[in-house]
């Protein structure tokens, strides 16, 4: 587990494949793959160093930490607030009056027998769950609930979904910190068959150095798949809970 809490994720995320069709000559999966070892999930056991992975893997169960599923960050940007309760200049220039929580959930995903832990920050969560972090831990504490160890139910929408995850493998942590994602079927499926690279091919040396890997050129021509539009929270509403009843919560105690 990092101790640099601080680390900003990063700034581009994959809310839908709408970001990536406008004006550019390649797909949306040749963008996603750009410059990224495309790996089956049982490789990044052997990575040595940070390395920008494509893979394909099912959400499991939460790897729950000590810090829970948010962290208090700045409005703007996703770094994380010095104090939770205090004013404060973030380093993207935001004048911080109060500091907003922001998803940062742990989760294994799986792929056959192989499990890996993977960082989900706040945009991929928010884009998945329909919701804001910051919405989403006020209902609770409406509901006198203000424990991050306390899992609201709405957080299982992240499980059980097969996906595309483009990933900066952590080997000094065993984790992976997650860039972007797609759980388009079409789209999982040509990155599953055309780019993912089985072990028996990972290397011209024949050595299975996950480290040689180069970008595959696929196998046919890749069709562009358009799935919906960016997630806009003010403009759709999605910051609201449907309906009144108060929503389910899970204390999951940290096995740290």
């Amino acid at each position: 587990m990092p101790t640099n809490e601080q680390k900003e994720k990063p700034t581009q995320s994959a809310k839908s494949l709408s970001n990536w069709s406008g004006g550019s000559q390649y797909s949306p999966v040749e963008r996603f793959v750009h410059n990224a070892k495309c790996m089956s999930l049982r490789q990044f056991c052997k990575i040595k160093h940070e390395t920008l992975c494509v893979t394909v893997a099912t959400t499991l169960k939460f790897a729950v930490s000590k810090y829970g599923w948010f962290y208090y960050g700045c409005t703007r940007c996703s770094s994380k607030a010095p104090n939770p309760e205090k004013a404060y200049e973030c380093s993207c220039g935001q004048k911080v009056e109060q500091p907003i929580p922001r998803y940062k959930i742990e989760i294994y995903v799986s792929n056959g027998e192989s499990k890996y832990q993977f960082v989900f920050w706040d945009s991929e969560c928010a884009a998945i769950l329909g919701m804001t972090a910051e919405f989403m831990h006020n209902s609770m504490v409406e509901n006198g609930e203000d424990d991050p160890m306390v899992y609201p139910d709405k957080l299982e929408m992240l499980l059980n979904k097969k996906m595309a995850f483009r990933v900066k493998v952590q080997p000094t942590f065993s984790q992976a910190s997650v860039w972007k994602l797609c759980d388009d079927e079409a789209f999982v499926k040509e990155i599953e068959n055309d780019y993912i690279v089985e072990d028996q091919t990972l290397s011209a040396s024949g050595e299975n150095d996950p480290e040689s890997i180069i970008l595959m050129t696929p196998a046919k021509d890749v069709v562009i798949a358009d799935k919906g539009e960016e997630v806009d929270f003010e403009a759709s509403g999605a910051t609201q809970l449907s309906g009144t009843k108060p929503s389910k919560k899970l204390k999951i105690e940290s096995s740290s």
